[in-house]
């Protein structure tokens, strides 16, 4: 695999943990007797040394060595308080409660529902706000839950299915009432189309909210680089790095090329957070130049880390949302 950028692994853990890494060629062998294998709590350093960029080849089975790890008892720091706040709150959060301010023009009824993520609507509800007003301003016809239910994805990429199939049956009964589905969060988005589509009783569309970025109509300037999103260029979206950049090339800004990394952050704050917060260090420092006046992204996890990094790291360019600067 050709490095994109010189010196690194484009494997983000590999650069950072190597020593615990297992290789695609490992994970596939150690899969292979998978009823077999028996675990211990020390292989949480090795099993969990992924942030589920969905680079490599062997996603799946790496979840399912994690449900080994878990079935056999085994856990990990924070996991009772997940389990207990999906059974209270139905998030990996200790509370429901949305912290957006909804403007004003959304649909009360609508055949199209944004759902925005538990992310999004809990820790990040700015990122959320200029999502909800840029669709406004584009005349996009859509309604939003009063309470939503997580898609389940803290739970799937933790090797717990039973979570998951429960957040699916459940959203299932919500989503039959929509004709499509706008998703803020590249994690829904990726397993409404992977793990519900085929359990939907009618087709319902399911939309990534980029596809309804449009060129500004008033001429923008600046120099800005972008985070792209692991969750879309992996999973069959190649090209949507080129799609957004044309975008804002349109709209007045100059691109500066910034070879794609994982930022670390796609599981959240769950599981190795000693290497999430290594591998965010090493590419909010990818972004620390003079030349960028701006760094943004279009992905929740994403958001969240350069917002709290960049701030953290004080560097250079100002960290704005893709919805602010096309505002």
């Amino acid at each position: 695999m050709k490095e994109r950028i010189k010196g690194r692994n484009n494997y983000p853990t590999k650069e950072i943990d190597p020593i615990n890494f297992l290789s695609d060629k490992k994970v596939k062998e150690i899969a292979l007797n998978l009823k077999d294998l028996k675990f211990t709590q020390k292989d949480f350093n090795k099993l969990y040394d992924c942030v589920h960029c969905g680079e490599c080849p062997t996603e799946k089975q790496r979840i399912q060595l994690k449900q080994q790890f878990l079935k056999q008892g085994n856990i990990f720091d924070g996991w009772k308080d997940m389990v207990k706040n999906f059974k209270e709150y139905r998030t990996p959060y200790p509370t429901n409660q949305m912290r957006i301010d909804i403007p004003e023009g959304i649909s009360e009824n609508s055949e199209t529902l944004l759902f925005m993520g538990c992310l999004s609507t809990i820790r990040i509800p700015r990122y959320t706000e200029h999502a909800l007003k840029y669709l406004l301003k584009q005349d996009i016809d859509f309604t939003i839950l009063d309470k939503e239910i997580c898609c389940g994805w803290p739970w799937y990429v933790s090797g717990s299915i039973e979570e998951l199939e429960i957040c699916i049956q459940e959203n299932i009964e919500i989503f039959e009432n929509y004709k499509k589905i706008i998703c803020l969060c590249p994690a829904c988005y990726h397993l409404f189309r992977n793990n519900y589509e085929e359990k939907f009783k009618k087709r319902i569309k399911i939309i990534y909210i980029s596809d309804y970025l449009k060129p500004s109509k008033e001429k923008k300037k600046g120099n800005i680089a972008f985070q792209h999103l692991c969750q879309l260029m992996y999973r069959g979206r190649e090209s949507v790095d080129k799609y957004i950049e044309n975008i804002f090339r349109e709209s007045g800004y100059n691109i500066i090329d910034i070879p794609h990394w994982c930022c670390g952050h796609g599981l959240g704050r769950m599981h190795r957070i000693d290497i999430i917060d290594k591998i965010g260090e090493k590419r909010i420092n990818d972004f620390n130049q003079e030349n960028i006046d701006y760094v943004s992204t279009y992905c929740v996890s994403c958001w969240s880390w350069l917002y709290r990094f960049g701030k953290k790291y004080r560097i250079k360019p100002q960290i704005r949302d893709v919805f602010e600067l096309l505002l």
